[in-house]
Formats: structure tokens, C-alpha cells, sequence
């Protein structure tokens, strides 16, 4: 029975160094596949400076949903900022941060809607 228990060992040994092995080679044969460009898809100037802008008065109601705050630097609007909206939906932010926004990303950073090809087109 000794033989036996040492056979099945040496089998289990044997193969267990094989897949060690393979594992190894399976890690320095791998090959790199190169990463594609990233494009930024930002909107251009002129149809950012076309979005509706709207000085805050004393109440600081917005055009478009009410929110308290800007979604992008989560600060509270107050009087006499400057806010931008997007036509397609409505959605408000200071300025300043809809237009850094929008260079760099087409969506709204709310709902993620994308602007109409009308009014990217004008």
C-alpha cells in the first residue's frame, strides 16, 4: 500500500508543478494589446455660449428646475451669480462649471442627456 500512496504523491506533485509552470509561461508570453485613443466629445465654444445664461436675483429661483445647489461643485446658488442652463433639459449650474463641463463632456452631468443635433447644428 506504501507504493501506492507514494505513486499517487509523486503523480500529484507532477502535475501540480506542471500547471505552475504553465501558469508562468501563460504570464510572460502574454502580449500588451494597445489601448485605444480616448477623444474627448466635448461641445465647441459657440454652442456652450449659446445655453441660456441668467443672472440670480434675491430669490435665486432658477429658470429651469429649482435645485439649491450646483451639481457639479455642490455649492448653494446665491444672488447675483450667474447660472447657464440647457435647453434640452433644463437642468441649471454656475456657469463657470456648465462651461469647463461642457468642453470636455457633450451630456448633461445630471440626467446625461445629450444635446439635440438642432441645436448643437446651430
Amino acid at each position: 500500500m506504501l507504493p501506492t500512496v507514494v505513486g499517487g504523491i509523486a503523480i500529484i506533485a507532477y502535475y501540480t508543478d506542471r500547471s505552475v509552470r504553465a501558469d508562468a509561461a501563460d504570464t510572460t508570453t502574454a502580449a500588451v494589446s494597445p489601448q485605444p485613443d480616448i477623444a474627448i466629445m466635448g461641445l465647441d465654444e459657440s454652442t456652450i455660449a449659446s445655453y441660456k445664461k441668467v443672472v440670480l436675483g434675491e430669490s435665486k429661483r432658477l429658470p429651469g428646475h429649482n435645485d439649491s445647489i450646483c451639481a457639479i461643485c455642490l455649492s448653494e446658488y446665491s444672488s447675483n451669480e450667474t447660472v447657464r442652463c440647457i435647453p434640452e433639459c433644463e437642468h441649471c449650474f454656475h456657469a463657470d462649471c456648465i462651461d469647463e463641463w461642457l468642453r470636455l463632456n457633450s451630456a448633461c452631468p445630471v440626467c446625461r442627456n445629450l444635446p439635440s443635433q438642432a441645436h448643437v447644428a446651430s
